[in-house]
């Protein structure tokens, strides 16, 4: 009898065994968890009953969390009942990190302004190390609700990471009082700002290493000038007709990615290994402007090139002005159409090619097929494993490109041909063409989907 209430004893602590960890232990445990989870486990025991109230430094909201309503406002009431009482139950703890999701409750009340400001303020301090806003109104376009970044946040000298996504708004004055020398990721998807108090607010932040944008250029013509600690970059300028463009001066930079956006000056890229460019020169100059980009990324590993891009580049029958690609491994194109001579033309620039992704975006080719080649590139002897064709239409040009890799890739491995226009019996007959091909590797699969 007595084992067996020593084996039960013996259980029962095993069962409970994490309560015994200390606090600050637990504390971390919870950080992990929603922050409704976190606060449900005080009902556990009386050893969990205090635990998020007095050490936990991580405070996770969403309106997820709630039952959704059609009543936006009648959502964000509920949401603040339980964040106001959050606030007010714990015991004053420092704040390391707050994330504030707000997709579904949002309107223009000053119930909703007045309760996130306060929530922030409440947050802002030397402690705190990230904040995250996610903050989307029904009613953004008619000029609803809108957080404006107080000029309070300059108290955050440790934060490192800040996310501001949604109806945020930066005006010229404020984000020239904001100065956050410890910020290492800045993620702002926002609506219309203008480049000016864009400027304003990265020169704050001398020691950014990751910067992610995505915004509605409000000025056309304007210039962004980004930190030269930048090692990750990101820049989508939603409305294409805004002309903005971008000056860069990276050293440090290793990724790359930017769209509807015209590069005015460009130095330092060499340490650039993947880049992705969605770009359209305004005129001859910035045309020229970036062919010297291209020429600059000379340690770039993995591109992609869009349409937009590319549609200038293949300016005639004769070849790509691409410049060489010594490093480069992995190549995608986005093409306005196919044009054979010209891909084979850009493969003698890229030696060391690995994998090459084609995708026709459009129709046949304006361009007349040209009836001789250039001579094999380098890659499709020695490094050239693996080509797709995304978008197919089945043009001659197309399958003349196919058969020619087929016959002249010594190394190549795999051939995907991604079918999306040809009706079943073009498409049968392609594939016989293809299969019929004599190979230069014995290896290569060719998959036609």
């Amino acid at each position: 009898m007595e084992d067996t209430k020593r084996g039960k004893a013996d259980e029962e602590e095993n069962a409970d065994r994490i309560s015994n960890l200390p606090d600050f232990v637990l504390s971390h445990i919870l950080s992990f968890l929603p922050i409704k989870t976190a606060v449900s486990t005080s009902l556990l025991s009386p050893r969990w009953r205090h635990i998020w109230k007095k050490h936990l430094s991580v405070l996770d909201f969403s309106d997820d969390f709630f039952q959704p309503n059609d009543d936006r406002l009648e959502l964000f009431k509920t949401l603040a009942v339980f964040v106001n009482g959050v606030f007010t139950l714990r015991k004053p703890c420092e704040v390391r990190k707050m994330r504030l999701s707000c997709t579904h409750s949002l309107v223009d009340h000053k119930v909703c302004t007045y309760s996130v400001n306060t929530w922030v303020h409440s947050v802002i301090g030397p402690h705190l190390k990230e904040l995250d806003l996610t903050l989307y109104s029904n009613d953004d376009d008619d000029g609803g609700y809108c957080f404006e970044p107080p000029i309070s946040l300059s108290a955050c000298i440790n934060i490192v990471s800040l996310s501001l996504n949604g109806a945020v708004y930066f005006n010229l004055k404020r984000a020239k009082a904001i100065r956050l020398p410890s910020l290492k990721k800045l993620q702002l998807h926002i609506g219309y700002v203008e480049v000016s108090p864009m400027n304003a607010l990265l020169s704050g932040c001398p020691n950014l290493e990751t910067l992610d944008l995505c915004f509605y250029a409000e000025d056309s013509g304007g210039i962004i000038r980004v930190p030269p600690s930048l090692k990750w970059l990101k820049i989508i300028i939603n409305n294409s007709d805004a002309g903005a463009s971008l000056e860069i001066d990276v050293p440090v930079l290793e990724y790359l990615c930017i769209a509807n956006i015209t590069i005015t000056d460009a130095n330092n890229l060499q340490n650039v290994v993947e880049a992705s460019v969605d770009v359209f020169p305004s005129s001859a100059a910035s045309a020229f402007t970036f062919l010297k980009v291209l020429s600059a990324l000379t340690g770039i590993k993995h591109l992609v090139l869009s349409r937009s891009t590319t549609k200038w580049l293949l300016g005639g029958p004769t070849d790509l002005h691409f410049p060489e690609f010594r490093h480069l491994l992995h190549l995608e194109l986005i093409l306005p159409w196919f044009n054979s001579y010209s891909l084979l033309s850009l493969l003698q620039t890229c030696h060391l090619l690995q994998v090459l992704i084609i995708q026709n975006d459009k129709d046949q080719s304006p361009l007349p097929i040209c009836a001789t080649q250039p001579s094999v590139p380098s890659c499709l002897v020695s490094h050239l494993a693996s080509i797709e064709l995304k978008g197919y239409r089945g043009f001659p040009d197309e399958l003349l490109f196919a058969e020619y890799v087929l016959q002249k890739g010594l190394v190549l491995k795999t051939m995907i041909i991604v079918d999306i226009s040809v009706d079943p019996n073009k498409k049968f007959d392609t594939l016989r063409r293809l299969s019929n091909v004599p190979r230069a590797s014995a290896n290569c699969q060719l998959t036609f989907d």
